[in-house]
């Protein structure tokens, strides 16, 4: 069965709604890759993404590789707002640049890096608090002036095909909505079985102003995709108690209504009307193949009532995932 289309606001596109994230594919080879591109199109996964940031350029590079020769019609979209320069020990590091000029270059050096002649969706990049801190209002106020009018060029001359910002801080989430025209806003972990508060903070004003929505990381960069298992991740951290505790009790209801983890974190961002499309980061075929098949999973309503139940999951959130039950 292929995968849903929606719309994506109204950039006049539409993505599956599984996306292949390219962020894990680093230690991974073309061959493998290709595999895993070739299985995710012919099920309808023909949505791409990637960014220099992710090993530094490897994963443009390995996606483009990979890419070559493939006849198979995708959608791809990397990122603004980080070069990829020399230090002083000749080691390439991350610099942010949110400058006009800074993105015009960051969009030419992915494309050599892709090789490819343009990307369909360009996306503002970590313009939050966790990368700028106390800065962030005025890195984002240098951006609307920099980076975003570059992109805002970009759309308006058919350079790329939408624009967007991505970011885990529904603070900026909600600036960006109120402050600039993107087609869509890209969430990273904030609707999520453990983080809900993208439901209430950003997709009513999304659906209001019909931005679309991008679910990035919904495991929480790997918790809810593993369980409570030594080295799990939360945020790309070590999960801090509470965090561990309210795992804990997913898992347990998971295991007593047979819903495995893994579809309850895929199928929640999934049904708020305005959402998208749902972005994990793949290592693997397997991967892929499961996230497909558990994107579908059957889950009861007594399971999303009795998370609600257990102060797991918001009114908000509940309402959104019972709708999308009807």
């Amino acid at each position: 069965m292929l995968l849903t289309q929606k719309a994506l606001g109204r950039s006049g596109l539409s993505l599956p709604v599984l996306g292949f994230g390219g962020s894990r594919i680093v230690n991974n080879t073309v061959l493998e890759i290709n595999d895993c591109l070739i299985s995710a199109f012919s099920a309808g996964m023909t949505y791409l993404d990637t960014a220099p940031f992710y090993g530094l350029g490897h994963s443009e590079r390995l996606l483009g590789d990979a890419l070559q020769g493939v006849q198979q019609s995708y959608l791809i979209s990397t990122k603004i707002g980080r070069l990829l320069r020399a230090d002083s020990a000749g080691h390439r590091v991350p610099i942010f640049d949110y400058s006009f000029e800074g993105a015009q270059v960051s969009l030419n050096e992915s494309l050599q890096r892709l090789r490819l002649d343009a990307v369909d969706i360009a996306i503002l990049h970590d313009v939050s608090a966790r990368w700028h801190g106390e800065k962030v209002d005025q890195v984002f106020e240098s951006a609307l002036k920099g980076a975003y009018k570059a992109m805002e060029h970009w759309r308006h001359e058919g350079v790329v095909k939408a624009i967007g910002i991505g970011i885990n801080d529904c603070r900026i989430a909600q600036r960006a909505l109120a402050e600039a025209d993107f087609d869509f806003i890209m969430l990273a972990g904030r609707t999520t079985l453990l983080d809900q508060q993208g439901f209430d903070a950003v997709l009513p004003s999304c659906e209001t102003k019909k931005v679309g929505l991008i679910a990035a990381a919904p495991f929480n960069s790997g918790i809810l995709a593993s369980g409570n298992q030594p080295g799990a991740l939360f945020f790309s951290k070590k999960p801090p108690p509470e965090i561990t505790h309210r795992t804990q009790q997913i898992e347990a209801l998971c295991a007593l209504h047979q819903v495995p983890m893994r579809a309850a974190a895929l199928q929640l961002p999934m049904s708020h009307p305005s959402m998208t499309c749902v972005l994990a980061g793949y290592e693997n075929l397997s991967q892929v193949m499961n996230n497909m098949k558990l994107s579908q999973f059957p889950i009861p309503t007594d399971f999303w009532l009795a998370l609600h139940k257990q102060s797991l999951l918001t009114e908000s959130a509940l309402a959104s995932v019972l709708a999308g039950c009807l």
